[in-house]
């Protein structure tokens, strides 16, 4: 893409009365699907509201950045989602308008009210003339294709035609969604506006007034570049610090805007949207992919400058289509990172099960950071049994960094992209090379990581990650003390959620080691009794465990009772075992 300054042309501003009127509009086939949520919506309204108040003469609504296409409509390479969202309100002000006609001007005598009627029809004629029906609409918010029927377009069609039984179908479509709801949330507060006035003629007055302020007050400043590439060069400059847009959005406008011929645009949309499916179309989502991705192939880059550093390098055709091609082929992969067990596909990525359940341990910790590092060696197409060793490897450096330690996350996260990239370009290897960088980047000393189990504490919880990394961290130390649990862990203590924590004793029996580790127990669901707060009501079910563990901390209570002292003995007896687990 050139690096030149393109020359911007002079900008028409218009009313949003002439905008449809003088403009037919295409959203492009890779433009992303309609997504102002409530907020958005509300912020709308609130602006609106601010105009029919009177507390602002006009209100800037942004820009729209188009292009002339061969057909003489203007294509949108930005503002779809302002245009979008006035189609919505006039049509939402066109069926409150039609609905208070109906039923209370239609048939009056009152010659008043009938005169105000006029102006209900006045509304109704103005939106249907800047909407234009099906034949020639003002906006397409879905181009026809060989591939894909116009869904979306003749739901858009229908909301903004008056057809009502779209307003209510049930829909599984984000983006139908979120029209249905802006036009729904549009309806109760034009209802609610003017049901705040007493007569019908107050009433009517006020829609008029809220409808005159929308396309008199409300402008449009329009950007028609002289062709594709100039409009995409537009948008990128207007857009590029991600103010309003996420970087995947610019992301990809940079993407279609490097692939030269419509045969290639089409392509590359089309690799997009293959690519994107799995992660729900979620700007916010795919933003995170294709950050990871970066830190695997190059560094770890803020978000902010995500788009920055990827448009620097990726600016040719060539370089576009591998970096799509990069995507598409590791997506799977990501996916089943975000969710190794759930859905069944996720869980036979791997033929070798434990990579997945050593993966869903990590996910359950709620750790991410390390994904750069899988997606390099999963590229490089390395054997399942060395991914399976590294993987181990990266959760024992996260135990031992972020669980034992409480180091922060800017060391792991720097240090897992390096090592990534390194595995990418071939500086590391074999699976003995990676570990051995690993442990010398980022593996904490043994030293360090008994001194800091020393005195460990943990809080637990019923759920969410504190319980996981209790669960796994006494699960694994059960497992090492006392040879409880075995081959059998993942399965009985994670896939089965077969057993709970318990904390033995209470402040008054062991003061300030409550949440020490030394005073959690992992215990069989089916022993777990509510209301026991003390150590010596514990132990009969702690013996009735199969655990080992369990049976002799029930033993250890009856003999000597359970104490601040003896936290600290259990403590470092599991101390003995942290570093040959981890």
């Amino acid at each position: 893409m050139p690096t030149e300054f393109v020359e911007i042309p002079q900008p028409s501003v218009f009313r949003l009365a002439n905008l449809f009127n003088d403009n037919n509009f295409v959203v492009p086939l890779y433009q992303r699907n309609y997504a102002w949520g409530a907020h958005e919506v509300e912020d709308f309204w609130s602006d609106l509201q601010d105009l029919v108040a009177g507390r602002h003469n006009s209100h800037f609504f942004g820009q729209i950045v188009t292009y002339k296409n061969a057909h003489g409509d203007q294509e949108i390479i930005d503002g779809q989602q302002r245009l979008t969202t006035s189609t919505i309100f006039m049509a939402a002000i066109r069926d409150v308008a039609n609905q208070i006609y109906h039923d209370k001007v239609r048939g009056s005598q009152d010659e008043a009210l009938l005169e105000m009627g006029d102006q209900l029809r006045d509304i109704r004629q103005q939106v249907e003339k800047a909407v234009r029906g099906k034949e020639h609409p003002s906006l397409i918010v879905q181009q026809a294709s060989a591939n894909q029927d116009q869904d979306l377009q003749s739901y858009f069609h229908d909301l903004t035609n008056g057809v009502h039984k779209v307003v209510t179908e049930k829909l599984t479509s984000e983006p139908k969604e979120n029209m249905q709801r802006a036009y729904k949330e549009m309806v109760q507060w034009l209802k609610a506006s003017y049901k705040a006035e007493k007569t019908v003629d107050a009433r009517i007055e006020r829609l008029q007034r809220t409808f005159d302020a929308f396309m008199n007050k409300f402008y449009i400043v329009m950007i028609s570049a002289p062709s594709q590439l100039d409009a995409f060069t537009i948008f990128e400059t207007l857009n590029s610090r991600g103010k309003d847009l996420r970087a995947s959005d610019i992301i990809k406008n940079h993407l279609m805007s490097l692939m030269g011929d419509n045969a290639n645009i089409k392509a590359g949309n089309d690799q997009w949207n293959r690519l994107t499916k799995p992660l729900d179309d979620n700007s916010d989502k795919i933003t995170r992919f294709i950050r990871t991705y970066w830190a695997a192939k190059k560094r770890i880059v803020p978000e902010p400058k995500l788009y920055r550093e990827i448009s620097t390098e990726i600016n040719d055709v060539n370089s576009a289509q591998a970096f799509l091609g990069d995507l598409e082929k590791l997506v799977p992969l990501y996916t089943v990172l975000e969710s190794p067990m759930t859905p069944k596909s996720h869980y036979d990525f791997f033929d070798n099960k434990q990579i997945g359940e050593t993966l869903d341990v990590l996910s359950r910790l709620r750790v991410k950071l390390y994904y750069p590092v899988l997606l390099s060696m999963v590229y490089k197409k390395y054997s399942e049994r060395g991914i399976l060793q590294v993987a181990n490897k990266l959760l024992a450096i996260f135990v031992r960094h972020r669980t034992i330690i409480n180091d922060g996350t800017n060391k792991l996260e720097t240090g897992f992209s390096d090592i990534a990239h390194k595995i990418w370009d071939l500086e590391l290897t074999s699976v003995d090379d990676i570990i051995a960088e690993l442990n010398d980047r980022l593996l904490p000393s043994d030293p360090a990581t008994e001194a800091s189990f020393s005195v460990l504490e943990k809080a637990g919880g019923q759920r969410g990650a504190k319980r996981w990394t209790l669960v796994y961290l006494l699960a694994e130390l059960y497992r090492a003390a006392d040879e409880d649990l075995g081959e059998q862990l993942y399965h009985d203590v994670f896939k089965n959620d077969g057993y709970q924590l318990v904390q033995i004793g209470n402040e008054a029996e062991v003061g300030d080691r409550v949440n020490y580790v030394g005073n959690w127990a992992l215990l069989e669901k089916k022993w777990v009794q509510d209301g026991i707060q003390d150590a010596r009501s514990w132990a009969p079910y702690l013996k009735k465990s199969a655990l080992r563990g369990n049976q002799q901390l029930a033993d250890r209570i009856q003999i000597s009772g359970w104490h601040a002292q003896n936290v600290d003995t259990r403590q470092h007896e599991f101390s003995q075992n942290v570093t040959l687990i981890w």
